[in-house]
């Protein structure tokens, strides 16, 4: 009976002993993983998302603010009651067309030199589809004033600020 106190006190010393070294090799930095509360795992979904523009401009030629409300209506592209020009592309989501010169609003009704649409990215797979809905406007409104569009999306398998005819 006293070796089997022996043999428990011995048994139980060495877990013990075990657990404590094991405790000490986890509290170890060089062995654990130290995240801290900036750890991001998808960038792209924190913080500002990202404009997607394209431009259109007039080459020396100007139009008036009631033209472009011509040329847009058919679009679908409404002048909205902050000054810009806006156009649904789903439920929750717009892209917009602001002065080229002067982005914001339309102040000079009587000598806009071009446009800048735009929409805010959400980081979402339809994004390419907003875009390309975007991009077939602009084409199409390009082919009746025959300006210079001058893509800056990302979208582009070329480098940034591609002019396109």
């Amino acid at each position: 009976m006293e070796n089997a106190w022996i043999l428990l006190t011995v048994v139980f010393t060495v877990l013990i002993s075990l657990l404590i070294y094991e405790k000490r090799k986890r509290t170890n930095h060089q062995n654990q993983l130290n995240i801290n509360e900036k750890f991001v795992i998808n960038e792209n979904k924190v913080g500002k998302n990202k404009v997607i523009t394209m431009r259109l401009s007039l080459e020396d030629e100007t139009i008036t603010l009631v033209d472009a409300i011509k040329l847009f209506q058919p679009k679908g592209i409404r002048l909205n009651n902050k000054g810009i020009f806006e156009k649904k592309i789903a439920d929750d989501l717009s892209y917009f067309v602001a002065n080229l010169k002067e982005p914001g609003y339309f102040k000079d009704d009587q000598s806009i030199l071009g446009f800048t649409f735009f929409f805010v990215s959400s980081y979402e797979i339809d994004d390419k589809r907003h875009y390309e809905n975007m991009k077939k406007d602009i084409n199409e409104i390009n082919s009746i004033i025959n300006g210079k569009i001058i893509d800056d999306s990302s979208f582009t398998k070329e480098t940034h600020n591609k002019e396109f005819v």
